[in-house]
């Protein structure tokens, strides 16, 4: 009944012995889908609380002079290359 599959049949039948069952079959299933509902909804923060961990760690790890220096290559070679292109466009662009 949690899953809401055929959970009608199931009341219907109960209500022709108690008239009352459908306090708590209404109860039963809004109780479930709240508990459900939560439980997708924490396993989705859990994950995005790990994934913020897991970058901050990313973060905290200490940049080495040889790190920089290599960055520091990448982006002269960038402009390089940016600047042969623009070299090459015609006069009137």
């Amino acid at each position: 009944m949690v899953t809401l599959e055929g959970w009608v049949d199931v009341m219907d039948t109960a209500m022709e012995a108690t008239p009352f069952a459908w306090i708590y079959f209404v109860s039963f299933v809004l109780i479930g889908t709240f508990v459900v509902l939560n439980l997708f909804i924490a396993v989705v923060i859990n994950n995005l609380e790990q994934s913020k961990v897991e970058q901050l760690q990313e973060l905290d790890q200490p940049t080495t002079h040889h790190d920089v220096l290599e960055e520091l290559e990448r982006t002269r070679k960038a402009l390089r290359d940016l600047q042969t292109k623009i070299a090459r466009l015609p006069a009137g662009r």
